[in-house]
């Protein structure tokens, strides 16, 4: 790890060979971009919407989405489907909808059914990984979103899962992340999103640092940051714009890649 001073304030950087692609969504990449190098994090641009949803790099491979917002795409390159923690995978139930994955299920399917066609499916990208498929609310309620990254933020080095229980609602109360968090010795913390009025707050990016993880966040989520705090992480506050029923925020309009490798490499072409 490196650290960089710059005036009283130390930065902090990922791993060497890790670097940040910073694209388009509802706005706010100038400040996205400048908050994260005024911090130190080696970053790079795109014009490409929504870097998240083209592929998920996990344990330096990249697993592309090929149609990145639609049904017909690889579920496990759609970014926004998972969460990576450290040798396993949190997957959104609603990946069963994906074209590949439901031609594999029968009508109606019980929801043992679909967990378990998703993780089959997952096994083929031979991904070295547990993986547990985690609620979005849609079979507890029909409530709450279908990107699992909107409503949810996993810390992996701190042992941290936090759950909103305003914009995850139905998958707030699902029984099924208490099992996980305790077969993966992690602390579950729940968090009501509707605090601040802002739109979908853990929809953050968390960067590993040789302090364990720093998040950057929606600088107007007080109540995110004061609960990091708490907790001991760090936190970078980003300027950004504010609109009703976002697409994605930080997360969905960042992701990371190895230095070595081009990012646009594994983003579909228009």
């Amino acid at each position: 790890m490196v650290r960089f001073i710059k005036e009283d304030y130390a930065y902090f950087i990922m791993d060497n060979d890790i670097g940040i692609v910073i694209g388009t969504g509802i706005g706010g990449q100038k400040s996205i971009v400048e908050t994260l190098r005024d911090s130190g994090f080696q970053v790079s641009t795109t014009g490409k919407m929504w870097p998240r949803d083209h592929y998920v790099y996990f344990n330096g491979k990249y697993i592309k989405s090929d149609s990145p917002g639609s049904i017909d795409g690889n579920a496990f390159g759609e970014g926004g489907n998972i969460l990576t923690g450290e040798g396993f995978l949190l997957v959104s139930d609603m990946a069963y909808l994906h074209q590949h994955v439901s031609e594999n299920l029968p009508d109606n399917p019980s929801y043992e059914q679909i967990r378990k066609a998703i993780i089959a499916e997952g096994e083929k990208h031979n991904l070295r990984a547990r993986i547990h498929v985690a609620p979005t609310g849609y079979f507890h309620g029909r409530k709450g979103h279908s990107h699992i990254d909107m409503f949810s933020l996993l810390l992996p080095k701190q042992k941290l899962l936090l759950l909103d229980t305003h914009y995850g609602k139905g998958a707030g109360s699902a029984k099924e992340y208490e099992a996980i968090t305790e077969e993966e010795g992690l602390r579950l913390i729940k968090y009501d999103g509707s605090q601040d009025g802002i739109w979908y707050p853990l929809n953050s990016l968390v960067l590993s640092t040789d302090r364990g993880e720093t998040v950057a966040v929606d600088g107007k989520a007080k109540s995110l940051v004061n609960l990091l705090e708490s907790e001991g992480i760090e936190s970078i506050c980003v300027d950004m714009p504010q609109h009703s029923y976002p697409a994605g925020k930080i997360r969905c309009q960042t992701n990371t890649y190895n230095l070595k490798d081009k990012p646009e490499d594994y983003m579909r072409n228009d």
